[in-house]
C-alpha cells in the first residue's frame, strides 16, 4: 500500500511481522474446561470467532454460511467471542431475522483465558475481508487450532500452507471449509501440527531483529 500510494520504491519498504505472545500454546483439557465453566459454555464441540463486529470482520457472511450448514453439525455450536449483545444491529442490513441455532455469544474474554479458549476449538474460523497482519489466526495457530480463514490481503502470507482458506465474499466457500474440516479428523490434526509450526515464526524476538 506504500508504494502505491506514494510511489516509493520497494528496496526502501521493509515488513516486519507482527509476533505472538508466549501464552499462545496448546493448553490441557483441565484449562480448557476452567475456561468452558467461567464463560457458561456447554460441552458441545464448538467453532470459535474471535474480534469485533466491524463489516469488515465479515461476521454477517460467516453466520449465513452457519446458518446453511448447521443441520449438517448437529453436535457443533457456533461461539463468537467480542460480542456482548445478541448482535441484533449485525442483522439490520442482510436477510436474517434472527440468531441462527446453536450461535453462542461469549462477550468479552479476558487475555488470560483466550488461549485455552482457542485450544478447546474445533476450528477457528476468520472470514475476514481485510487485514493488515491477522493476529487472531496466528494466535490460533500457535494454540493447535485448525484455522480457515480468507484468502485475501495479509492472511494467506501468515497462515501459508497451515489453514484452509476460503473466498470472503462467498458464504458457500466458506460453508463448504467449515464441512470439510468438521468432517475431517485427520485434517484437523494435520492443520494443527502444520500451524503450530508455522506460528514459531512470529516471535517478538524476530520482530526485534
Amino acid at each position: 500500500r506504500i508504494i502505491d500510494a506514494f510511489g516509493v520504491s520497494p528496496e526502501k519498504v521493509s515488513v516486519v511481522l507482527n509476533g505472538i505472545g508466549p501464552e499462545f500454546t496448546p493448553r490441557p483439557a483441565s484449562e480448557v474446561e476452567r475456561v468452558r465453566r467461567t464463560l457458561s459454555i456447554s460441552p458441545a464441540p464448538y467453532l470459535l470467532y474471535v474480534g469485533s463486529v466491524e463489516p469488515r470482520k465479515n461476521l454477517v457472511r460467516l453466520l449465513e454460511a452457519w446458518e446453511r450448514i448447521n443441520e449438517s453439525c448437529p453436535d457443533t455450536q457456533l461461539l463468537i467471542t467480542g460480542l456482548s449483545t445478541r448482535g441484533s444491529r449485525v442483522f439490520s442490513d442482510v436477510n436474517i431475522t434472527k440468531v441462527p441455532a446453536r450461535v453462542n455469544f461469549t462477550g468479552y474474554v479476558s487475555d488470560e483465558d483466550l488461549p485455552a479458549l482457542y485450544s478447546g476449538a474445533v476450528a477457528f474460523v476468520y472470514p475476514s475481508l481485510y487485514e493488515g497482519f491477522g493476529l487472531p489466526p496466528a494466535e490460533a495457530m500457535a494454540c493447535g487450532t485448525p484455522v480457515i480463514t480468507s484468502n485475501g490481503t495479509s492472511l494467506p502470507e501468515v497462515v501459508g500452507d497451515a489453514a484452509v482458506l476460503v473466498d470472503p465474499e462467498d458464504v458457500h466457500s466458506i460453508a463448504d471449509a467449515i464441512l470439510q474440516v468438521v468432517g475431517n479428523e485427520s485434517l484437523r490434526a494435520e492443520m494443527s501440527r502444520r500451524g503450530i509450526e508455522r506460528a514459531k515464526r512470529f516471535t517478538w524476538d524476530n520482530a526485534a531483529q
